[in-house]
């Protein structure tokens, strides 16, 4: 499993278990399946975007990731998230490394041990299209609803058929809810995990699509490159 980007919500690591196990050949339909295979296509072929997760109880951005292809097709990206006093930040263009994980800074540059160069045909985990869960043969329950020009298309999976494990998580399930307009093109989508304590729900948006002009390095922004 490539661990490049350390997330930090709970709900990321469902996602990353999932992301393995999408893209299977012979899968079985779902309501919406091709919704979902058309986003998660045209996402993975994005030159550029900024993806915003929202935490949905407290309302806050908890997680920021941003990438733009250069002339040379190289991925220039750059991530930053919180969670409770824990930070973590990242940017790479594809040249230096700069991060800032468990209260440590560190700066790697290519040629080093352990620094990734992320490209278009050798793409980021989280600009891939592995960003938007679809595991078909866990799905165990799918819904699909047309309300005011939207489409939405919910998912509930199977846990043991995920084989997906939160560490710190006695997880009971997890949902995920894609919406739409009326001309399929994705608005945002919803991944829910749920346990027996709380359920962790976060919105996640892909904004700036093609459009963005700068890869900020959050590092530096946020002073952590000391």
């Amino acid at each position: 499993m490539r661990k490049d980007l350390m997330l930090t919500s709970l709900l990321a690591a469902a996602v990353t278990a999932l992301a393995m196990l999408s893209g299977c050949a012979a899968e079985p339909e779902n309501e919406g399946s091709e919704l979902i295979l058309n986003a998660r296509k045209a996402y993975a072929e994005l030159d550029s975007a900024k993806v915003i997760m929202t935490n949905e109880e407290t309302g806050e951005t908890d997680q920021e990731f941003t990438f733009k292809y250069d002339e040379k097709d190289v991925c220039v990206f750059s991530y930053y998230g919180k969670n409770g006093d824990d930070v973590y930040a990242q940017f790479n263009n594809g040249v230096e490394d700069m991060k800032f994980e468990n209260g440590e800074y560190s700066h790697t540059v290519r040629g080093d041990r352990g620094f990734n160069q992320y490209t278009r045909s050798a793409k980021h985990p989280q600009a891939d299209e592995g960003l938007l869960v679809y595991s078909p043969a866990a799905i165990k329950k799918a819904e699909k609803t047309e309300k005011d020009g939207e489409i939405s298309v919910k998912y509930e999976y199977d846990l043991e058929k995920m084989g997906a494990q939160i560490e710190g998580v006695d997880a009971t399930g997890f949902e995920t809810e894609y919406r739409f307009d009326k001309d399929g093109e994705l608005l945002w989508f919803t991944e829910t995990t749920l346990s027996k304590e709380k359920n962790y729900s976060y919105k996640i948006e892909i904004t700036e699509r093609n459009s963005v002009e700068r890869v900020e390095n959050t590092v530096k922004e946020h002073g952590l490159d000391k």
